[in-house]
């Protein structure tokens, strides 16, 4: 298996999502590229197509070019289910060398049984018209076990494809927040997986459910190394993306409109959840650097730390020379950065 950084970890220092650094450019893929070349990883998944400054050919086989004289291997990231976007992406990742396109079921999740299962099936309708230019340019399509989506409907859906060129994106703490034992949703997963995000979360409760709080990989609840192992027996040429991420997710597990939109979903789960709270949850939900008012030097320094503290463990964990910590984000020189 081969071990490389999800882009998302540096989503503060990217500039992409929910923060622009404003003392610091942000990073670029090229700067992705030498972060994971110096802290000896395989290979990057790039988890949104922004990081993309073109879809020219050009421009993308010279990105290809650069991570293979890396040594680094490229994984594309989109989301959602349109197929006409879709089909872009694909042939952007043949360009790219990226083997799979990771997608996320985006549309709002119903509430009745039947609502989801329209909604599996819309989903599944417009995926299905991706297919002939998957097949023809050897590309999988792998559906991330969201958030939103439980691992049995996640099985349903692609029942309901029925191809070799769809498969699962199987993110290794998503299925906490739909009340899920993450070794369980592995192995049911696991034999469609085409790619791997490795993430952990600490869990600290609130009055109506819990906090989903990011943290290093093997400083939360999730059981990484008996998902690792249950990997390594059903996709062991699989390659694993360490997602980390600064910050915290409410999930309000107690509250009747959340629970309405997961109507199959056992008491038996909610209670395992919930005594995993009680009993591995932080006593104090911790405080953001943005919520305390840190620098932004302060900011990027926490979230470059749990990508290191994250990658020595997984390298650990495969039973690998653990890297060096590679050069801290802001790099010193930020004018040397190729524009």
């Amino acid at each position: 298996m081969r071990l490389g950084l999800h882009t998302y970890s540096y989503h503060y220092a990217a500039g992409l999502w929910d923060y622009t650094p404003r003392e610091s450019p942000p990073m670029t893929i090229e700067h992705y590229l030498q972060k994971a070349a110096e802290m000896s990883l395989d290979g990057l998944f790039l988890a949104d197509a922004r990081h993309l400054d073109s879809l020219d050919y050009g421009y993308i086989a010279g990105l290809r070019d650069k991570a293979a004289a890396l040594g680094l291997y490229l994984e594309l990231g989109a989301t959602g289910t349109n197929p006409d976007y879709l089909q872009n992406m694909v042939r952007t990742a043949h360009v790219l060398g990226s083997p799979v396109v990771r997608t996320i079921v985006d549309k709002p999740r119903p509430t009745s049984p039947p609502g989801i299962t329209e909604w599996l099936g819309a989903s599944a309708r417009e995926l299905r018209e991706t297919l002939p230019i998957c097949e023809r340019y050897a590309v999988t399509l792998a559906v991330e076990n969201s958030p939103q989506m439980t691992t049995a409907e996640l099985l349903n859906l692609l029942a309901m494809i029925d191809s070799r060129w769809v498969g699962v994106c199987f993110d290794s703490a998503n299925p906490i927040a739909v009340m899920e034992d993450p070794v369980e949703a592995a192995g049911a997963l696991a034999p469609l997986a085409r790619t791997v995000h490795l993430k952990d979360y600490r869990l600290s409760a609130r009055p109506d459910g819990f906090f989903l709080v990011g943290c290093a990989l093997g400083e939360g609840v999730v059981d990484l190394s008996a998902i690792l192992e249950l990997i390594s027996t059903h996709a062991s040429r699989i390659n694993l993306n360490i997602e980390t991420f600064v910050g915290k997710q409410s999930l309000p597990a107690l509250d009747d409109q959340y629970l309405s939109q997961f109507p199959e979903t056992p008491a038996r789960a909610l209670g395992r959840t919930l005594r995993l709270v009680r009993d591995r949850g932080v006593p104090q939900t911790p405080t953001l650097p943005t919520e305390r008012g840190a620098s932004e030097d302060e900011l990027l320094a926490e979230e470059d730390e749990l990508v290191v503290r994250s990658v020595r463990w997984a390298q650990q964990a495969l039973g690998r020379q653990p890297s060096g910590e590679g050069t801290a984000w802001p790099a010193a020189s930020p004018d040397t950065r190729e524009q």
